[in-house]
């Protein structure tokens, strides 16, 4: 019942579902222990052969949250290192990690709490595991595991279908998102679950099947028409239902890697790429990766009306190649190798990527969108480990599951095969399997296939007559077996192999093995219930917040109830919310002391002391309140302090980082107050916004404000690092951007502006129309207008005529004059040019030239009549400055007196 159970709870995301689904767990584990003493369902601790790598991962995920040595750290993931030391220089926040070698820093784990608790979850799964291993060993239960599977997949698809029939539904198992489905928040996390429901429900057909007709679902003869004589089966009718309502779960439910992975899931279970089809397994994985490829990368719209509608002509439609997944890998990979070979922690790859990007998108990447590269970051080497060797457990139980002689064993082999394709296929483009509900039944499924292994003799089985893993020509008849449990394929008498195994001191192992699980489920639950009680109080904040936010009384009782939380759980979103709180408490605080006379005026005054956008001065302005007794300052130091303690147990959160920067105008004006003290704010401030233009890359709006916000604060070299970055983001920001430089002469142009020829164009532009342009970023411009050779020709028309206007402004006249000839004859329809370029020479007195252009204007462009009133302008010109030809010349009469009386020869 877990998954079903958990499928609702969006998939098992919260915390307290997860606590309750804890004693759910323990109670299978006790109740699975007296199956230790029935060889029916324990042949010894071969049976749980996952418990190993699972045990493993968990006690990697606990030593990744402790503290330890800073040189340990520095070995074993450099990554986390930098976080505790360089991500926090200049915050004032101490730092183990910054004293000498050998000092303590918070732990390996970037993120402590959150890969405590996933570590907490994962050590759940070892009972869970354990539990299923006895009690799943049996085939009788072993059916009702496959029909359990097949059902909690068709539950999914039933929910979401009925959710796109009624889209107004309001259940609360429905999350008001456009990409839900079902009970899950995410289309592609419930495509998973109906993989495994679908992958359960072939495996009752191939079962049923081969009992009734003696024909394996991936051998060559087999036939589809086969399965219609199924459906008077009970076994085979929830099979078929349960099958056909996935598929339709899968059809409608829009996601694109949840159709790639069926498949991968159907070619596998059927055999055609593994040798049971011989070398038709090339072709038939050709066609599926062309297929797979094309779903991905082009954009379609499944509904209910038209199952499959694909739109190849739609630009703007969100595919695997325009929503920034694959070149979000490449900032992933760069994260691991960061954090090699220890991992950055469970759970945290929210924060670990963040100081490695370069290509991501604008938005923030809470997973990966591939577990598998998601795993890597987060637990290194072993967590690779680990996932080839669970891999590689499974394998080798499903290939010695193949010559079993029991129908039900054939069942479970197919639907492993289809499992472990669908989740190796769509994990590449998703995290679905982190999800506790999906999580639960993979593992179920996956232990039993183990456990029924080595019921069957394990590795310790002989191999039938019949060549590879198909049957002779001739096969022989089977049976179906209606006994509890077939002979197995040693041919021993499994009751009596069991009884010596645990007899004796042979049975002390596998009731130590028991303890070991079930001590361990027991003693995580208390931090699973820590959790949970954050988790739900935070939930109830979240939901009434809105209700109480001008509630001084009860702002209050909220920080009280999050301090005492605090002291017993150190969440980072806990510590976020009691700074919201406490910065809520210093706003209205701050509004009662400018002694408002009216509702009105304390509505108007509480809108202008919002922190993003703080225009009232502070202290307040006011000669009846004393500095000294100014509660205000209080909340907003205690807000401070809060930012500040965040980052000490997640030093590579943006949260706690914009709070500060929002803070430091009030925390600056505060230092004057008697209470003040020395806060060092501006480095304090100056540190996290170069922090945040970093994790921000990528997100041109988010940089830009930054910019904007350091301009306010006088911090012009972190406002020069925020508007270069966000220009080189999105170049359509350079308007805004030239005019902020405008306004600021503080800020360089030279510095702002990067060497991006799209960005380059637009500022040199704008930079000829004030009114002292910089010559020298202008011949920086110059170099760089002009570089983009592939441009289309209008393009490169305007950058010539760019290039000529700068070159006129630097008095290079020859090099603008051929500028401007490049210009006209690129685009000789654009009569803006001539008549930008006759101005240019006019301005400069060169009529003989400015004159010719016009002709030549006029006779290319004869229906543009600015070219004639060129002509006309010129020579009206010329006649002003030119004597008529009958005038009399002036006569100098004294010279003409000299020469007249001139002394006599």
């Amino acid at each position: 019942m877990l998954p079903i159970l958990l499928a609702v709870d969006f998939g098992g995301i919260y915390h307290w579902s997860q606590y309750i689904a804890a004693f759910g767990i323990i109670l299978a584990a006790i109740l699975a222990l007296p199956g230790l003493t029935d060889s029916t369902a324990s042949s010894g601790l071969r049976q749980h052969a996952i418990l190993w790598p699972l045990g493993v991962l968990v006690f990697w995920a606990f030593v990744q949250s402790v503290a330890m040595p800073a040189s340990l750290i520095a070995w074993l993931s450099p990554g986390s290192y930098t976080a505790f030391t360089e991500w926090l220089v200049g915050l004032e926040v101490t730092s183990p990690g910054q004293a000498e070698s050998g000092a303590t820093v918070a732990s390996m784990s970037v993120s402590p709490y959150d890969t405590s608790h996933v570590a907490a979850l994962v050590t759940l799964m070892l009972p869970l595991c354990w539990a299923a291993s006895i009690v799943f060993h049996a085939r009788s239960r072993l059916m009702m595991l496959l029909s359990s599977l097949a059902i909690a997949g068709a539950s999914v698809a039933v929910l979401g279908l009925y959710r796109k029939l009624d889209p107004t539904a309001d259940l609360w198992i429905f999350q008001p998102k456009p990409n839900s489905f079902g009970g899950f928040v995410n289309r592609n996390n419930a495509a998973l679950m109906l993989n495994l429901g679908l992958a359960a429900s072939l495996g009752l057909l191939s079962w049923r099947m081969m009992a009734m007709h003696q024909v394996e679902v991936d051998a060559p003869e087999f036939e589809f028409n086969d399965l219609v004589a199924l459906i008077s089966d009970r076994e085979s009718l929830v099979g078929l239902l349960s099958g056909t309502t996935c598929i339709a779960g899968l059809l409608v439910n829009g996601s694109r890697g949840g159709l790639v992975a069926a498949l991968f899931g159907m070619a596998f279970a059927f055999g055609y790429v593994r040798p049971r089809r011989g070398l038709i397994s090339l072709p038939i994985l050709v066609v599926i990766l062309a297929i797979s490829v094309t779903v991905l990368i082009t954009p379609m719209n499944l509904n209910l009306e038209t199952l499959q509608r694909w739109e190849v002509f739609t630009g703007d439609a969100d595919t695997l190649q325009s929503n920034g997944r694959l070149l979000h890998w490449s900032d992933g990979w760069q994260a691991a190798m960061a954090y090699f070979p220890g991992g950055a922690g469970l759970s945290t790859y929210a924060y670990a990527y963040l100081p490695y990007q370069e290509v991501s998108p604008s938005w923030w990447y809470e997973h990966a969108d591939n577990l598998w590269l998601e795993l890597l970051v987060e637990t290194g080497l072993v967590g690779l480990v680990v996932a080839v060797w669970i891999l590689a457990i499974l394998l080798f139980a499903l290939n010695r599951l193949a010559v079993s002689v029991d129908p039900l064993d054939q069942g479970l082999r197919v639907a492993g095969w289809y499992a472990i394709a669908a989740i190796m296929a769509s994990q590449f483009f998703d995290y679905g399997l982190v999800l506790p509900a999906n999580l639960i039944a993979a593992l179920l499924l996956g232990t039993a296939i183990i456990s029924r292994d080595i019921a069957n003799g394990g590795s310790g089985g002989f191999t039938l007559p019949w060549s590879g893993h198909h049957r002779d020509e001739n096969p022989r008849e089977w049976t179906m077996h209606t006994a509890p449990e077939p002979p197995n394929r040693l041919g021993l008498n499994r009751s009596a192999r069991g009884n010596r195994w645990l007899g004796g001191f042979h049975r002390l192992p596998c009731f130590l093995l028991a303890g070991l699980m079930i001590g361990g489920g027991l003693y995580v639950i208390p931090v699973l219930r820590q959790d949970a009680i954050t988790d739900s109080l935070l939930s109830r904040l979240h939901a009434e917040y809105s209700r109480w936010q001008l509630n001084p009384e009860a702002l209050e009782e909220m920080e009280n109830v999050l301090q005492e939380r605090r002291a017993a759980d150190t969440s980072p979103l806990l510590f976020a919310r009691l700074g919201a709180v406490q910065r809520d408490r210093a706003r209205l605080a701050e509004t009662r002391e400018w002694r408002p006379q009216s509702a009105a005026e304390m509505g108007d005054i509480y809108e202008q002391l919002d922190l993003s956008n703080h225009t009232l001065p502070y202290p307040p302005e006011s000669s009846i309140v004393r500095q000294e007794s100014l509660s205000s300052w209080k909340h907003y130091n205690d807000a401070w302090q809060t930012s500040l303690e965040t980052l000490q147990i997640c030093p590579l959160a943006q949260a706690p980082r914009g709070s500060l920067l929002r803070l430091f105008p009030i925390i600056r004006s505060g230092e004057s107050l008697p209470s003040g003290g020395t806060v060092n704010a501006e480095a304090v401030a100056h540190a996290a916004a170069e922090h945040l233009l970093v994790f921000y890359n990528g997100n041109p709006s988010r940089q830009f404000a930054l910019g904007e916000a350091s301009i306010r604060r006088g911090d012009f070299e972190a406002a020069t690092e925020g508007l270069r970055a966000a220009l080189e983001a999105d170049p359509a920001l350079t308007a805004e951007v030239m005019q902020l430089v405008q306004d600021n002469p503080e800020l360089d142009v030279k510095e702002v502006i990067p060497d991006s020829p799209r960005v380059m164009r637009s500022a040199a532009s704008r930079v000829l129309q004030w009114e002292q342009p910089d010559p020298e970023f202008l011949r920086r411009a110059v170099k760089t207008v002009g570089s983009e050779k592939d441009a289309p020709l209008e393009t490169r028309a305007h950058c010539e005529e760019l290039l000529g206007r700068i070159h006129f402004y630097l008095d290079e006249i020859e090099p603008a004059k051929e500028h401007y000839r490049q210009a006209i004859r690129m685009a000789p329809e654009k009569f803006i040019y001539r008549v930008d370029y006759i101005n240019q020479l006019l301005e400069r007195g060169l009529k003989s030239e400015a004159l010719r252009q016009s002709r030549i204007g006029r006779n290319a462009l004869p229906d543009k009549p600015q070219f004639q009133q060129f002509i006309d302008q010129i020579a009206e010109s010329e006649r002003t400055q030119t004597a008529p030809s009958d005038a009399v010349p002036e006569i100098d009469r004294s010279q003409l007196d000299a020469l007249l009386n001139g002394p006599n020869p």
